[in-house]
């Protein structure tokens, strides 16, 4: 999703889309390492300077934080953020800043479940993708019983094989993979026949700077195809770019030409940096024209998931957003980064408010229909349960 529109506008959860965890229970594998130096005065007062000037909740940050006993950029950030309800401010190096931006990374490329080592997410053109699969659950690792500690020393052996032991289905295998630099897809588009109807289905992992041409090529797929309804499954979609969600709501629908998307409102010393996003005012032929759209969320669809949802609902309606699974993160805020160094700094700095001037809850936006996340079936198959419960909806107009 460009990042600058005036201002570098992020919506994110976790650091570098969830390297630092995949969740409450998971663990992402496959990001690449940062170099940070330790904070100089300097830089620690121009921390504490955001917080008290940008920052959302600037009125609120603690006057008595002992500045000198932080010496990494995280825990300061920790440190400073107002809790609750702040639970996102964070800092990232350059690079893992410039990593993320250009869809880089290293090591392997999947997330697992910590509890029984099960992989839940396959990063798709990964060194993993084709070979280990959502569902495989992981039980040695070159010969020995796993453990985080093995898998996350395997993944920074750039160029070393390493034999996963899995169980796939009952099925034992063993599985050659070699962690590498590399490079990512975050969509992947399909069209289904679903008896007369034909189904656009977009797996989209991360709203990244250099994915509007993934989501152009994926529209241009749908709109060729003529297709009748659209799921887009963003169960593990953290956010990103403000812009590139701007992008997705352009296409989602041509049919409110040049009517504002979104709004972004600071707080009440820096009104002169609110901005407005607006769908384009004119068509490029590939978008379409949905009169409703089914999400698939779980608890990790947070930030520009949120706001593409919210945006819709003034349009298209309340009834006619369906989201299927579990109610999203609950992150209706975002960030505008600052550099010191080597070090970005992410603090939140405004609310993200649809047309009619909604803020989407701090508890999340609840699920229409209640679904598991199935891990007995790859995204995208129409047996998986999030998916064939929304053609269920599709078919009968409510939840099965």
């Amino acid at each position: 999703m460009n990042w600058l529109k005036g201002l570098i506008s992020l919506l994110l959860v976790s650091l570098l889309v969830g390297c630092s965890g995949g969740g409450a229970s998971g663990v992402f594998i496959g990001c690449g390492d940062g170099v940070s130096e330790l904070l100089t005065e300097q830089e620690k007062n121009f921390v504490y300077g955001l917080f008290k000037s940008e920052y959302l909740w600037y009125d609120e940050v603690a006057e008595d934080v002992d500045l000198t006993s932080y010496t990494e950029p995280q825990a300061l950030v920790e440190a400073l953020r107002v809790t609750p309800p702040d639970k996102w401010s964070f800092s990232m190096t350059v690079k893992e800043y410039n990593d993320y931006s250009n869809q880089a990374s290293s090591g392997f490329g999947f997330g697992y479940l910590i509890a029984g080592f099960q992989i839940y997410f396959v990063r798709v053109d990964s060194p993993v993708y084709d070979k280990l699969k959502r569902g495989d659950k992981i039980l040695k690792l070159n010969d020995k019983n796993v453990t985080k500690e093995l898998i996350k020393a395997a993944s920074k052996n750039d160029g070393v094989e390493s034999i996963f032991h899995v169980d796939r289905a009952g099925v034992e295998l063993d599985i050659a993979v070699t962690p590498s630099v590399y490079s990512y897809k975050v969509a992947q588009a399909k069209i289904i026949d679903h008896g007369s109807k034909k189904i656009g289905y977009l797996r989209y992992d991360a709203f990244t700077s250099s994915s509007t041409t993934e989501i152009e090529s994926a529209f241009t797929k749908f709109h060729s195809a003529s297709i009748d309804e659209l799921v887009i499954d963003l169960r593990y979609n953290h956010g990103g770019s403000v812009l590139t969600a701007s992008v997705l709501l352009d296409n989602i629908t041509n049919a409110y030409l040049g009517e504002r998307q979104i709004y972004l409102d600071w707080n009440e010393n820096y009104q002169k940096f609110n901005s407005t996003y607006y769908f384009d005012t004119q068509t490029d032929g590939n978008e379409l024209d949905m009169s409703r759209v089914f999400f698939l969320t779980t608890s990790s669809s947070a930030s520009a998931s949120e706001l593409v949802i919210s945006a819709l609902k003034p349009y298209l309606g309340e009834t006619n957003i369906i989201t299927i699974g579990e109610a999203t993160a609950g992150k209706p805020v975002g960030m505008s980064p600052r550099v010191f160094g080597l070090n970005y700094y992410f603090l939140i700095n405004f609310f993200v408010k649809n047309d009619a001037g909604v803020v989407s809850s701090f508890d999340g936006i609840e699920a229409t229909c209640s679904a598991d996340d199935d891990l007995t079936h790859q995204r995208g198959d129409t047996e998986e349960s999030m998916l064939s419960v929304a053609i269920s909806y599709i078919d009968n107009n409510k939840c099965p």
